[in-house]
């Protein structure tokens, strides 16, 4: 399984998603609420480790479409989702994220690291793109590649 259908497997199970909304992979729906998660160009390598293991980063956006105007209440109700979803993240990353990602051998997900806050992307009248960057980090094996 590849890091991006592991990072959407993952990020579907959130339980503040909303049911029968799109989960996307580097599109988002225009229409109504809909998500996606968006690969980050960046180097995969922080550190290499003198046995050949590395400590690795796959760097990534999960965005929404979300319903926004000038109603106060709705978009408060929009970074209240935010804010949730930052404290899953960090609520799974305290309890050990390889309890529930599992990269196969070799591979061990440490914690999905949030880079920014939440913020809105791009506003329209009616919807706009929130999003936040994140990444997830993990250790891989020199055995990875030597099998």
């Amino acid at each position: 399984m590849t890091l991006m259908e592991t990072v959407r497997n993952y990020i579907a199970s959130c339980p503040l998603l909303e049911n029968n909304a799109i989960l996307g992979i580097d599109k988002l729906d225009s229409m109504g609420i809909a998500y996606t998660i968006d690969a980050i160009p960046s180097d995969p390598i922080i550190k290499r480790y003198a046995d050949g293991g590395q400590l690795r980063q796959f760097q990534f956006v999960f965005a929404s479409r979300q319903y926004y105007g000038m109603n106060v209440l709705e978009n408060l109700e929009n970074s209240g989702f935010y804010e949730n979803f930052v404290d899953w993240i960090e609520r799974n990353n305290a309890k050990g994220l390889s309890n529930f990602i599992n990269l196969g051998m070799d591979r061990k997900a440490l914690e999905i690291a949030i880079n920014s806050a939440p913020y809105v992307y791009d506003a329209e009248e009616n919807t706009a793109r929130y999003q936040v960057q994140l990444s997830l980090k993990y250790y891989q094996s020199w055995r990875y590649y030597h099998g």
